[in-house]
């Protein structure tokens, strides 16, 4: 918490010091006092800041990767209009060990993207329930979410 109101102490430093008051010089200023903070976090109290806010970033990398993967592959699922290539089916994740945020966000991740969606989650908050439009392969649909969003989620809120 100290360092993120570092960095907008800093980013107000630059907003006056540049002589203007936009937007886009307080970003610049914003941008300028994380770098300053990253590249001085071993004299600063870390915590954590800079690590998390870079994991959010390789976070949100991650899920527009994957959301452009999922439309890219349901576009050519339908455009090739084979029902061959579509296996719709419901297919189990495990979210034990998840906090309730944790597990929230990734629904919501999975929901937004092409293909996958949320049903339902069970009683313990261990399971989801999802529907996926190619389930022909459940485990490398799970390995999918782990790989392409979980894992870049837990960078950042652990």
């Amino acid at each position: 918490m100290i360092q993120f109101a570092l960095n907008l102490i800093l980013a107000m430093l630059w907003l006056f010091l540049s002589g203007g008051g936009t937007f886009a010089r307080f970003l610049v200023g914003y941008v300028i006092g994380f770098v300053l903070l990253a590249v001085f976090q071993r004299v600063i109290p870390d915590s954590g800041y800079v690590r998390r806010t870079l994991a959010f970033g390789r976070f949100l990398a991650a899920f527009f990767r994957e959301f452009l993967r999922s439309n890219f592959n349901i576009a050519v699922s339908v455009l090739s209009s084979r029902r061959e290539s579509m296996y719709p089916d419901f297919v189990t994740y495990d979210v034990a060990g998840l906090t309730r945020v944790e597990i929230l966000v990734l629904s919501h991740c999975i929901t937004l993207t092409p293909g996958t969606t949320t049903v339902d989650i069970s009683d313990n908050w261990e399971t989801l329930v999802l529907h996926a439009f190619d389930a022909r392969d459940p485990v490398a649909v799970r390995s999918g979410i782990d790989r392409g969003l979980r894992a870049p989620l837990l960078a950042f809120t652990r």
